[in-house]
Protein backbone atom coordinates (compact mmCIF):
# COMPACT_ATOMS: atom_id res chain seq x y z
CA UNK A 1 0.00 0.00 0.00
CA UNK A 2 3.01 2.67 0.79
CA UNK A 3 4.58 1.84 -2.40
CA UNK A 4 1.25 2.40 -4.24
CA UNK A 5 0.61 5.84 -2.47
CA UNK A 6 4.41 6.71 -3.31
CA UNK A 7 3.65 6.13 -6.89
CA UNK A 8 0.71 8.12 -7.26
CA UNK A 9 2.24 10.96 -5.16
CA UNK A 10 5.20 10.99 -7.65
CA UNK A 11 2.87 10.56 -10.77
CA UNK A 12 0.90 13.74 -9.14
CA UNK A 13 3.55 15.54 -8.65
CA UNK A 14 4.94 14.82 -12.31
CA UNK A 15 1.84 15.79 -14.05
CA UNK A 16 1.95 19.13 -11.74
CA UNK A 17 5.61 19.20 -12.82
CA UNK A 18 4.17 19.38 -16.97
CA UNK A 19 1.62 21.78 -16.32
CA UNK A 20 4.23 24.33 -14.58
CA UNK A 21 7.13 23.54 -17.59
CA UNK A 22 4.38 23.72 -20.03
CA UNK A 23 4.13 27.92 -19.15
CA UNK A 24 7.41 27.70 -19.12
CA UNK A 25 7.75 26.28 -22.64
CA UNK A 26 5.35 29.45 -23.88
CA UNK A 27 7.90 32.11 -22.37
CA UNK A 28 10.86 30.05 -23.50
CA UNK A 29 9.70 30.11 -26.82
CA UNK A 30 8.95 33.74 -26.72
CA UNK A 31 12.87 34.45 -25.42
CA UNK A 32 14.12 31.69 -28.01
CA UNK A 33 12.35 33.84 -31.03
CA UNK A 34 13.43 37.10 -29.74
CA UNK A 35 17.23 36.09 -29.15
CA UNK A 36 17.61 34.08 -31.98
CA UNK A 37 16.34 36.46 -34.87
CA UNK A 38 17.70 39.73 -33.20
CA UNK A 39 20.17 38.50 -30.43
CA UNK A 40 18.10 40.85 -27.93
CA UNK A 41 18.18 39.27 -24.54
CA UNK A 42 14.70 40.63 -23.48
CA UNK A 43 14.87 41.44 -19.57
CA UNK A 44 11.31 42.56 -19.41
CA UNK A 45 9.87 39.11 -20.91
CA UNK A 46 8.57 38.58 -17.64
CA UNK A 47 6.50 41.40 -17.34
CA UNK A 48 5.08 40.60 -21.05
CA UNK A 49 3.91 37.49 -19.53
CA UNK A 50 2.72 39.32 -16.47
CA UNK A 51 0.87 41.73 -18.81
CA UNK A 52 -0.89 38.62 -20.86
CA UNK A 53 -2.74 37.78 -16.84
CA UNK A 54 -3.97 41.24 -16.54
CA UNK A 55 -5.09 40.93 -19.50
CA UNK A 56 -6.70 37.77 -18.64
CA UNK A 57 -8.61 39.58 -15.55
CA UNK A 58 -9.56 42.43 -17.59
CA UNK A 59 -11.36 40.26 -20.20
CA UNK A 60 -13.33 38.46 -17.22
CA UNK A 61 -14.16 41.71 -15.41
CA UNK A 62 -15.93 42.85 -19.00
CA UNK A 63 -17.39 39.13 -19.56
CA UNK A 64 -18.70 39.07 -16.05
CA UNK A 65 -21.64 41.50 -16.80
CA UNK A 66 -22.36 39.52 -20.40
CA UNK A 67 -23.81 36.28 -18.55
CA UNK A 68 -23.75 34.54 -22.34
CA UNK A 69 -19.66 34.98 -22.82
CA UNK A 70 -19.08 34.59 -19.34
CA UNK A 71 -17.94 30.89 -19.81
CA UNK A 72 -15.36 31.86 -22.39
CA UNK A 73 -13.98 34.75 -20.81
CA UNK A 74 -10.56 32.64 -21.01
CA UNK A 75 -10.63 31.21 -24.65
CA UNK A 76 -11.32 35.32 -25.07
CA UNK A 77 -8.53 36.85 -23.01
CA UNK A 78 -6.61 33.83 -25.64
CA UNK A 79 -6.01 36.47 -28.81
CA UNK A 80 -6.70 39.77 -26.21
CA UNK A 81 -3.60 38.71 -24.45
CA UNK A 82 -1.57 37.92 -27.71
CA UNK A 83 -2.67 41.10 -29.06
CA UNK A 84 -2.01 43.14 -26.14
CA UNK A 85 1.13 41.86 -25.46
CA UNK A 86 2.57 42.00 -29.33
CA UNK A 87 1.62 45.54 -30.04
CA UNK A 88 3.54 46.63 -26.65
CA UNK A 89 6.29 44.32 -27.69
CA UNK A 90 6.68 45.82 -31.56
CA UNK A 91 6.07 49.21 -29.89
CA UNK A 92 9.21 48.79 -27.69
CA UNK A 93 10.66 47.31 -30.34
CA UNK A 94 10.45 50.21 -32.92
CA UNK A 95 10.92 52.82 -29.79
CA UNK A 96 14.01 52.06 -28.15
CA UNK A 97 15.27 48.33 -29.52
CA UNK A 98 15.99 49.17 -32.67
CA UNK A 99 18.78 52.03 -31.77
CA UNK A 100 20.86 49.49 -29.75
CA UNK A 101 21.29 46.64 -32.31
CA UNK A 102 24.79 45.08 -31.86
CA UNK A 103 25.21 46.14 -28.14
CA UNK A 104 23.68 43.44 -26.28
CA UNK A 105 24.41 44.85 -22.41
CA UNK A 106 22.82 48.02 -23.69
CA UNK A 107 20.02 46.13 -24.82
CA UNK A 108 19.63 43.84 -21.44
CA UNK A 109 19.77 47.27 -19.11
CA UNK A 110 17.18 48.69 -21.31
CA UNK A 111 14.62 46.05 -21.14
CA UNK A 112 15.32 45.44 -17.52
CA UNK A 113 14.39 49.55 -17.11
CA UNK A 114 11.57 48.90 -19.31
CA UNK A 115 10.46 46.22 -17.31
CA UNK A 116 10.19 48.03 -13.73
CA UNK A 117 8.42 50.41 -15.52
CA UNK A 118 5.78 48.16 -16.82
CA UNK A 119 5.83 46.68 -13.08
CA UNK A 120 5.37 50.11 -11.43
CA UNK A 121 2.42 51.33 -14.40
CA UNK A 122 0.69 48.14 -13.38
CA UNK A 123 0.82 48.78 -10.04
CA UNK A 124 -0.87 52.22 -10.26
CA UNK A 125 -3.90 50.75 -12.76
CA UNK A 126 -4.40 47.75 -10.83
CA UNK A 127 -2.91 47.96 -7.36
CA UNK A 128 -0.29 45.95 -5.01
CA UNK A 129 -3.21 43.26 -4.17
CA UNK A 130 -3.13 40.04 -6.04
CA UNK A 131 -6.02 39.30 -8.52
CA UNK A 132 -7.66 35.97 -8.93
CA UNK A 133 -8.58 34.28 -12.26
CA UNK A 134 -11.70 32.15 -11.79
CA UNK A 135 -11.92 29.51 -14.21
CA UNK A 136 -14.60 27.97 -15.83
CA UNK A 137 -16.68 25.57 -14.82
CA UNK A 138 -15.66 23.26 -18.01
CA UNK A 139 -12.44 23.26 -16.92
CA UNK A 140 -12.64 22.79 -12.94
CA UNK A 141 -12.87 19.23 -11.22
CA UNK A 142 -10.60 16.51 -10.76
CA UNK A 143 -10.36 13.17 -13.27
CA UNK A 144 -9.30 9.89 -11.63
CA UNK A 145 -6.38 8.68 -14.11
CA UNK A 146 -5.91 4.36 -13.38
CA UNK A 147 -4.44 3.82 -10.65
CA UNK A 148 -6.41 6.24 -8.84
CA UNK A 149 -4.40 9.12 -10.00
CA UNK A 150 -5.82 12.76 -9.46
CA UNK A 151 -5.49 15.19 -12.03
CA UNK A 152 -6.85 18.94 -12.08
CA UNK A 153 -8.69 19.79 -15.08
CA UNK A 154 -7.21 23.18 -15.77
CA UNK A 155 -3.34 22.54 -15.38
CA UNK A 156 -4.79 19.38 -17.93
CA UNK A 157 -6.02 22.29 -20.28
CA UNK A 158 -3.56 23.97 -19.37
CA UNK A 159 -0.90 21.46 -20.89
CA UNK A 160 -3.00 20.50 -23.99
CA UNK A 161 -3.11 24.84 -24.49
CA UNK A 162 0.81 24.77 -24.71
CA UNK A 163 0.92 21.76 -27.30
CA UNK A 164 -1.86 23.59 -29.57
CA UNK A 165 0.67 26.97 -29.01
CA UNK A 166 3.49 24.58 -30.00
CA UNK A 167 2.26 23.28 -33.54
CA UNK A 168 1.01 26.60 -34.19
CA UNK A 169 4.29 28.21 -33.67
CA UNK A 170 5.92 25.63 -35.84
CA UNK A 171 3.72 25.68 -38.69
CA UNK A 172 3.93 30.14 -38.28
CA UNK A 173 7.74 29.16 -38.79
CA UNK A 174 7.97 26.43 -41.33
CA UNK A 175 4.88 27.32 -43.63
CA UNK A 176 4.08 30.94 -43.55
CA UNK A 177 5.95 33.58 -45.29
CA UNK A 178 6.57 35.40 -42.27
CA UNK A 179 8.62 32.39 -40.84
CA UNK A 180 10.16 32.19 -43.78
CA UNK A 181 11.62 35.51 -44.15
CA UNK A 182 12.00 35.26 -40.31
CA UNK A 183 14.47 31.95 -40.93
CA UNK A 184 16.30 34.17 -43.93
CA UNK A 185 17.14 37.17 -41.66
CA UNK A 186 18.29 34.84 -39.11
CA UNK A 187 20.77 32.75 -41.78
CA UNK A 188 22.18 36.47 -43.43
CA UNK A 189 20.88 39.56 -42.51
CA UNK A 190 23.06 40.97 -45.48
CA UNK A 191 21.68 38.33 -47.97
CA UNK A 192 18.26 38.81 -46.85
CA UNK A 193 18.01 42.31 -47.22
CA UNK A 194 19.49 42.41 -50.65
CA UNK A 195 16.73 39.86 -51.92
CA UNK A 196 14.34 42.99 -50.85
CA UNK A 197 13.14 41.38 -47.59
CA UNK A 198 12.80 44.41 -45.12
CA UNK A 199 14.56 43.28 -42.12
CA UNK A 200 13.35 45.85 -39.92
CA UNK A 201 9.78 45.32 -40.39
CA UNK A 202 10.87 41.73 -39.42
CA UNK A 203 12.50 42.29 -36.46
CA UNK A 204 9.49 44.71 -35.58
CA UNK A 205 6.99 41.04 -36.33
CA UNK A 206 9.29 38.70 -34.84
CA UNK A 207 9.72 41.26 -31.49
CA UNK A 208 5.86 41.31 -31.02
CA UNK A 209 5.49 37.60 -31.97
CA UNK A 210 7.81 36.94 -29.38
CA UNK A 211 6.06 38.96 -26.71
CA UNK A 212 2.55 37.65 -27.70
CA UNK A 213 3.66 34.26 -26.86
CA UNK A 214 4.50 35.77 -23.46
CA UNK A 215 1.11 37.21 -23.38
CA UNK A 216 -0.32 33.80 -24.15
CA UNK A 217 1.86 32.09 -20.90
CA UNK A 218 0.30 34.24 -19.05
CA UNK A 219 -2.97 33.63 -19.65
CA UNK A 220 -1.62 30.07 -19.01
CA UNK A 221 -0.25 31.11 -15.58
CA UNK A 222 -3.18 33.08 -14.38
CA UNK A 223 -5.00 29.44 -13.78
CA UNK A 224 -2.14 28.48 -11.38
CA UNK A 225 -1.17 31.28 -9.71
CA UNK A 226 -2.44 33.92 -8.60
CA UNK A 227 -1.92 37.20 -10.44
CA UNK A 228 0.37 40.49 -9.06
CA UNK A 229 2.67 43.08 -10.62
CA UNK A 230 5.55 40.81 -10.06
CA UNK A 231 4.26 37.90 -11.40
CA UNK A 232 6.63 37.63 -14.47
CA UNK A 233 10.00 38.04 -12.10
CA UNK A 234 9.17 34.72 -10.47
CA UNK A 235 9.40 32.71 -13.46
CA UNK A 236 11.62 35.02 -15.90
CA UNK A 237 14.95 33.18 -14.85
CA UNK A 238 13.36 29.50 -14.78
CA UNK A 239 12.34 30.52 -18.68
CA UNK A 240 15.86 31.53 -19.20
CA UNK A 241 16.81 28.51 -18.10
Amino acid sequence: IDRRLELRRAAETVFQGLSLGSVLLLAALGLAITFGVMGVINMAHGEFVMLGAYTTVVVQEICRGIPELAPWSLPLAVPAAFLVTAALGAAMERGLIRHLYGRPLETLLLTFGVGMILQQVVRLAFGAQNREVISPEWMMGTLLLPGGIAVTQNRLWIILFSLVVLLACFAAIRLTRFGLEMRAVVQNRRIAATMGIRTGRVDAMTFAFGSGLAGLAGVALSQIDNVSPNLGTGYIIDSFM
